[in-house]
C-alpha cells in the first residue's frame, strides 16, 4: 500500500526554465498546470508528501520560502535538498532520508520526477516505485541502463492520482 509520494521540484512541480541560472528565492516561480490541485487531492487522500530536490545553493529554508510564495509549501511533510545533505540524487540516501522523516518504508512510497538519470534511477535504487512525468523533452526520456525504467509514465500531473491508485 502506498503511503507517501516524493516529488522532484524542477519540471515536476515548477517550470524549471523560469529559474534556470537563478536562486529559487529570486524572481517568480511558475507552477506546472494543476500542481496545487493534485497536491491538494493527494493530501485529502491521506498521502504523506515529500519534496526531494537537487539544489546548487538553496537549502530547505530557501526552498520553503520559494514554494510558499506560489502556494505549495503547506502540502509537504518533508523537504530534503542535496545542499543540506551533501549528496545529490540519484544517491539513494537522499530518498531514504526523506522516507525516514515521513516514517514510511521504501516499498510504501513512490518517487515522481521528470528525470530518468536522477529521480527514477535514485528512487528505484532506494527500493521505491517510480513515476516519470514526461511533459517536455528537456531531459533524457528513455531508460538506457539498468535501474532507469520507471514503474509508470504520465504526461500530466492530472494523471497522477489515478496512477497512484493503480500501483
Amino acid at each position: 500500500m502506498i503511503k507517501a509520494v516524493l516529488f522532484d521540484l524542477g519540471d515536476t512541480l515548477i517550470d524549471e526554465r523560469v529559474v534556470s541560472g537563478r536562486h529559487l528565492w529570486e524572481g517568480t516561480l511558475h507552477k506546472l498546470p494543476f500542481a496545487q490541485e493534485v497536491l491538494s487531492e493527494l493530501k485529502m487522500r491521506g498521502y504523506k508528501l515529500g519534496l526531494v530536490t537537487n539544489t546548487v545553493t538553496s537549502r530547505e529554508a530557501h526552498v520553503r520560502t520559494a514554494i510558499r510564495r506560489i502556494g505549495l509549501e503547506q502540502f509537504f511533510d518533508a523537504i530534503i535538498t542535496s545542499v543540506d545533505l551533501g549528496f545529490p540524487k540519484p544517491d539513494p540516501r537522499i530518498f531514504l532520508t526523506a522516507l525516514r522523516e515521513l516514517e514510511v518504508k521504501p516499498e510504501e512510497a513512490v518517487m515522481v520526477g521528470n528525470r530518468i538519470d536522477t529521480d527514477i534511477l535514485g528512487g528505484n535504487q532506494a527500493g521505491m516505485k517510480t513515476i516519470l512525468l514526461k511533459w517536455n523533452e528537456r531531459h533524457q526520456q528513455e531508460a538506457s541502463r539498468p535501474g532507469e525504467a520507471p514503474t509508470r509514465t504520465i504526461s500530466s500531473l492530472t494523471e497522477l492520482p489515478k496512477a497512484l491508485s493503480e500501483l
